[in-house]
Formats: C-alpha cells, sequence, structure tokens
C-alpha cells in the first residue's frame, strides 16, 4: 500500500490540464503528493461551493450607477447565491485549467486577487454563450464569499485587480466578518497601488491601513503564487495518511470493527486516495468502505 503514490494518481486524474502537452505532462508527474495536492487545493478555491448564502451589499455598491444599469443581471446572480446555485458560469473561463504549464511560464491558473486577497470577480451577464459561461463585457463584481455569506464590495474592472477601494470598503463596511482581519493600530498606508501590484506579480503579500488600523486581507500567497490555506490543507492531509498508514503497519486489523458495522468481514484490504463532497478520505475498494480523514486522530 502506497497511499501517497495513490494522492498522486488521483491529483492527477482530477485535475483539468492538457493530457495533450506532453511538456505539462511531464511537469506535473514529476510533482510529488504534496505538490500535486496544492496545485489541486489552489484549483479548487477559485470555485464557489454552491450552498445557501445571505447577501450583504456595501454602500459604494448599492450607489454605483452600474447597480441600477444591471439590476436585472444583478438580480439573477444575487438570486443564485441566495438560493445556492452553482456560480460557475460567472467565473473566468481559466477555472477550466489547473497548472497550463510549468512555473516562469504564463500562469493563467493562479487568480491572483483571490489568492492575495480572497476575493472572487463575477461576470455581470444573464446571456449563457456555448461553453457554459455567461457573456463577457467590462463590469465585474467583486465579491468575498464565507461559507454562509457574501459580501458584495463594488461594480469594477478588469483594471481594478489592486486598487485600495476594495480593501476600504472591507474594513470600512465589515471588518469582523471573517473578509479582512484587523491587526491593529498603525501608522498610515505607504504603499501605492502600483507598488502593490508590482508586490503581488511577484508572489508578495501585504498589508493594508485604514483609520489608523494595518488590515491583513483574507487571502495570502506563498512564493508561488499559490495560497498559504492549499498548501496547510495538503500538509495536513499528508500528515492524517501518515497516521493512518503507522496505525496500520502496527495492527492491520486496527479497522476491523469499522468494517464490522457496516455488515462486511475485514477482508485483505486495498485502499486509495480521494476527495468527495465530506472532504479528503481513504477508500477500501473490495467493500466500498469510505474512511473520512477528518475521524483519524
Amino acid at each position: 500500500m502506497d497511499l501517497k503514490e495513490s494522492v498522486r494518481q488521483w491529483v492527477l486524474r482530477e485535475l483539468p490540464y492538457d493530457r495533450g502537452d506532453a511538456a505539462l505532462v511531464a511537469y506535473l508527474t514529476g510533482l510529488d503528493a504534496h505538490a500535486l495536492l496544492v496545485a489541486f487545493y489552489n484549483w479548487n478555491s477559485r470555485r464557489v461551493s454552491p450552498q445557501h448564502r445571505l447577501v450583504h451589499k456595501s454602500k459604494a455598491f448599492q450607489q454605483n450607477p452600474l447597480a441600477t444599469q444591471r439590476a436585472s443581471e444583478l438580480a439573477q446572480i444575487i438570486s443564485d447565491i441566495e438560493h445556492g446555485q452553482d456560480l460557475r458560469k460567472y467565473l473566468s473561463r481559466d477555472i477550466v485549467r489547473a497548472p497550463v504549464r510549468a512555473p516562469g511560464s504564463d500562469r493563467r491558473d493562479l487568480d491572483l486577487m483571490l489568492n492575495d486577497w480572497g476575493i472572487h470577480h463575477l461576470h455581470i451577464s444573464s446571456i449563457v454563450e456555448a461553453d457554459g459561461f455567461v457573456k463577457r463585457d467590462g463590469p465585474l463584481l467583486f465579491v468575498s464569499f464565507t461559507p454562509h455569506a457574501a459580501y458584495l464590495i463594488d461594480i469594477m474592472t478588469h483594471h481594478d485587480w489592486t486598487r485600495d477601494h476594495v480593501l476600504e470598503v472591507l474594513a470600512g463596511e465589515w471588518p469582523n466578518e471573517c473578509v479582512i482581519h484587523d491587526m491593529g493600530a498603525a501608522p498610515p498606508n505607504s504603499i501605492t497601488e502600483r507598488q502593490r501590484a508590482n508586490l503581488r506579480g511577484n508572489h508578495y503579500n501585504s498589508a493594508f491601513t485604514y483609520a489608523g488600523r494595518a488590515f491583513k486581507p483574507a487571502g495570502g500567497m506563498m512564493s508561488n503564487g499559490t495560497t498559504l490555506t492549499a498548501w496547510l490543507a495538503a500538509r495536513h492531509v499528508l500528515g492524517k495518511i501518515d497516521i493512518f498508514e503507522r496505525a496500520l503497519a502496527n495492527n492491520q486489523h486496527r479497522l476491523a470493527s469499522k468494517f464490522e458495522q457496516h455488515g462486511f468481514a475485514f477482508p485483505d484490504t486495498e485502499f486509495e486516495f480521494a476527495i468527495r463532497e465530506d472532504g479528503p478520505g481513504i477508500l477500501e475498494t473490495k467493500t466500498g468502505t469510505w474512511i473520512n480523514l477528518a475521524v483519524i486522530q
């Protein structure tokens, strides 16, 4: 049993990438389990889990003339958010790809505003095109999602990825809602928007000051542009797998009672890794028994 190799094979099977690109295939197949899990979790963070959310609208959003001009389209997006509909059609078309090529090349798989600030951008339209995504034009809806709420920041453009206005809205209206983090008193902000864009492009995080206080955006990048959250999630999964493998090595019948609860005699086990709706886990392939890694101590 080599569950780390199973992790690698599962990610290589589930990641959306161009399998006809020999160089990309070689790059991905050369990655270890941790690096592949980071790639998976980073890609998955670009999606928005379909679940009911309470929608909050900022003053800037409500006062924006485009909120009136695009009212019907925005009403549909808001309804979809509130009713837990799949928001994929409003997202960037780049979500259909994971790492598009090796680092150092055009990394369109990385949504750097999302990774840096934890903010999604939704395209505003009700016209769904042949590929399943809505029609694109200039305005974008900037939104910060939490598991149970959506915070509509403002309607902006493709040139506004590092605008101070975005963080000012979060810090000014929702400083205690986990969409931005208050770090305490601080001197005035000394980073310009151009400098912030340069820092982000080189995968550096930067703090933000507003009304005499320092704020940390909800995201956080690693040096390769992926998220700290993805790195930690991958590390957590592999740590749980280590615990599972050590437990079985010490007592291979440790799971017998769990199988018996499901009416199965303990088999000659064959385990595979997978990630399901309830999280990462281990599947016993002969019986179909599922062991969620969250229960492994």
